[in-house]
């Protein structure tokens, strides 16, 4: 799944109710989630990243760590998230091999069925193989598929939004959820909004527009990451939106299409066993959703976020989305700070003091101390590619 990094303002997508009738609205799709008892959530959780190093490893990546003071990791707040979109018995997860003790541990008792993916794939594998196992046990489910290394806030508009998708794609559509860009992005890949569509997906006329909200819009086209340029032209015309990597959609309809885009992968899933299932994935093409499915097949809607989302990927990151103290640091551990703004102290390991610093990370483990200006989030790379060299273990 493509990695966004809103480093520089994480709380994109900002859209709110005018007024008390569309609220009502709104509120009667939550409906949806009571009448429907074939919505299952599908939490993506195999990611392997070190943006968080020295706290996040490769084996313990992000989404299993409690951030900012949290007593709650990034993955038990996804499966808390969609409590009211599918019950237990609607919650799968997929995660790698090597990772599945820590699901385990931290979210068992909140899902129902954990895939194991043999190795990493990328999205568009771990998505077909868990939708073909899903559609043998039901075939009239609808997918709702979220990543679980995000933040989100607002999550009674997270509901909306997800009903409005759902609203979508009961109509045969493939949903994405976009969020409103603040600033010319060059890294992350862009949605083009086309004609507004209402619940059933029907094309609203300007007049229709003034009586009724548009649920979503039809896609024109994607767009990969842009140059400057071309980035700084979408965001003038307001009508794109940043992948969130959340899709909605019938399974047996995205099957179908599947197979018929990708008929060899598809073919290979379906030839797969509990006694073949490392030999056949490892012969699978390494290739994310998007660009695997989403971008070659037609009759694909997007509805833009109506709740406040960050994919928290980098130090910078972490001190907007968590709470801050009313001098704007995030704390978390063992530590004193004095005279600082403006700055994210975290350790897992020795006693920090921090003193006379603004805009800083100072982050500890019991093994490595990561020193920075938040400006420089970026640069962990650096040192990852330092370590991959010198020091593979601290990774």
């Amino acid at each position: 799944m493509r990695q966004l990094n809103l480093e520089r303002n994480p709380f994109m997508g900002k859209t709110f109710i005018k007024n008390t009738s569309e609220w009502e609205g709104r509120m009667a799709q939550q409906d949806v989630f009571e009448k429907d008892h074939n919505i299952y959530s599908i939490i993506l959780c195999g990611g392997s990243g070190t943006r968080l190093w020295p706290l996040s490893r490769k084996s313990f990546p992000k989404q299993f760590l409690n951030l900012g003071g949290s007593k709650k990791s990034l993955l038990e707040l996804s499966i808390e998230r969609v409590k009211n979109i599918s019950p237990i018995s609607r919650r799968w997860l997929v995660t790698a091999q090597g990772q599945e003790n820590i699901c385990t541990n931290q979210v068992s008792k909140q899902i129902s069925r954990v895939i194991i993916e043999p190795q990493a794939r990328n999205t568009s594998p771990a998505i077909a193989l868990t939708a073909w196992r899903l559609m043998q046990e039901d075939p009239d489910s609808l997918m709702v598929i979220l990543s679980s290394d995000h933040v989100i806030q607002n999550i009674r508009s997270f509901e909306q939004t997800v009903s409005d998708a759902i609203q979508l794609a009961k109509n045969n559509f493939f949903v994405t959820v976009g969020i409103q860009p603040t600033y010319p992005a060059t890294g992350f890949g862009y949605i083009e909004q086309g004609l507004p569509l209402d619940k059933d997906g029907n094309i609203l006329s300007p007049q229709k527009l003034t009586e009724v909200t548009a649920t979503g819009y039809s896609v024109r086209s994607f767009r990969e990451k842009p140059n400057q340029a071309a980035a700084e032209q979408f965001l003038r015309t307001k009508k794109y939106l940043w992948n969130a990597g959340i899709f909605v959609w019938k399974t047996k309809t995205f099957w179908n299409a599947f197979s018929h885009i990708q008929p060899e992968t598809a073919s290979l899933i379906e030839s797969i066993t509990n006694e073949n299932l490392s030999e056949i994935y490892a012969k699978l093409e390494n290739s994310p959703i998007d660009i695997a499915f989403i971008e070659q097949t037609s009759h694909v809607a997007c509805v833009p976020a109506n709740f406040d989302w960050n994919d928290v990927g980098s130090w910078a990151a972490v001190r907007e989305c968590f709470e801050q103290d009313s001098q704007g640091n995030t704390i978390s551990g063992e530590s004193f700070v004095h005279e600082t703004k403006n700055s994210v102290i975290h350790t897992s390991g020795p006693f920090v003091s921090v003193v006379g610093m603004e805009n800083v990370a100072v982050i500890a483990t019991h093994d490595a101390v990561l020193v920075m200006p938040l400006s420089r989030s970026q640069d962990v790379k650096k040192v990852v590619q330092y370590l991959e060299q010198k020091n593979s273990k601290l990774l």
